[in-house]
Order: C-alpha cells, then structure tokens, then sequence
C-alpha cells in the first residue's frame, strides 16, 4: 500500500526499473567478463536467497548502474555502500547503510575463509566478494559498478553476515 507521500508508488516503480536493468544486463553479460561463476542477471524475478542468487543480482548492475556519491537507489545510482546494503536488503538482509556500519555487522572471518556473498571492506569502502579473488562494488564516478580483484586496495576485514 501507498502512504501519503506516494513511497509505495516510488518503490514499485524503482523495483520494476531494476529489473529492466537487469533484463538488459542478461542481454549483455557475456561480453563484460564476469567469471564469478554464474549468469549475470539470470532471473529478471525475485532475487533467490542464496549466496550465488545475490552475486549474480549484483553482478546484473556492472556496466548498468551509476556511481552516485550519497546515492541510494537501484536505478539512478548508489554509493559503495548503499550498493552493497541495497543488495543484501533485497534478500531480507540488513547491513546499515554506511561502511562503518557495514564493517560491523555480521561477523568477522579471515581472507581464507572468503566465499561468494561476503563483504570485503576496505578503508572508506566496501565490495561484495564474487569468487575467484574477485569483487563487485560501485567504484568511482567514472567507472559506475565493476568487478575488480580483491586485492585492488587492501582490504581491511572480510564480514559474513550471509
């Protein structure tokens, strides 16, 4: 149901402009690279409560969705960690919405121990970690959401909250 300042109308209507991202991701996703080990924005329905269903949810952004510092949205852009608490929300996860915040929660585990859905933090940063050493995060202005190498930066602590 809508309240009185039409949020259930937004939030509709930001859930359907994300799948159609996603839709176009799918239609992509073979030529941006990512080797996380399934298909980018292979479901264009509700996002599946696994760790492969959330890495493949994030990954369907990659070349997609802005960076947008401060942003908080799906569809005109997020920052690192509103990228990161907006996918972990959408399987019924809730993180905190900034990096400090999301360095806490959850709990912590070695570099060892990193499989697919973890959080690697970094100074000022964070990033889902995808698999195969790699990560996805919205990076900068410029490049918008990416898959990079874990180790980019140093991270500073892995965080299982999956």
């Amino acid at each position: 149901p809508e309240n009185r300042h039409g949020e259930g109308k937004a939030l509709f209507r930001e859930r359907r402009e994300a799948e159609e991202a996603m839709r176009r991701q799918q239609q992509s996703s073979s030529n941006r690279g990512y080797s996380g080990g399934g298909n980018a924005g292979a479901s264009a329905g509700p996002v599946s409560n696994s760790r492969q269903g959330l890495v493949d949810y994030a990954c369907s952004f990659v070349g997609v969705l802005p960076y947008v510092y401060g942003g908080n949205s799906l569809v005109t852009g997020t920052d690192c960690s509103g990228f990161v608490s907006m996918i972990f929300a959408k399987v019924g996860i809730s993180t905190g919405r900034t990096d400090v915040a999301i360095r806490s929660a959850g709990r912590h585990i070695s570099a060892s121990e990193m499989r697919p859905g973890d959080i690697v933090c970094y100074y000022g940063h964070v990033a889902i970690y995808i698999g195969n050493g790699q990560i996805v995060h919205a990076s900068t202005s410029r490049t918008g959401i990416i898959v990079s190498n874990v180790n980019y930066r140093s991270p500073i602590c892995v965080r299982r909250i999956f």
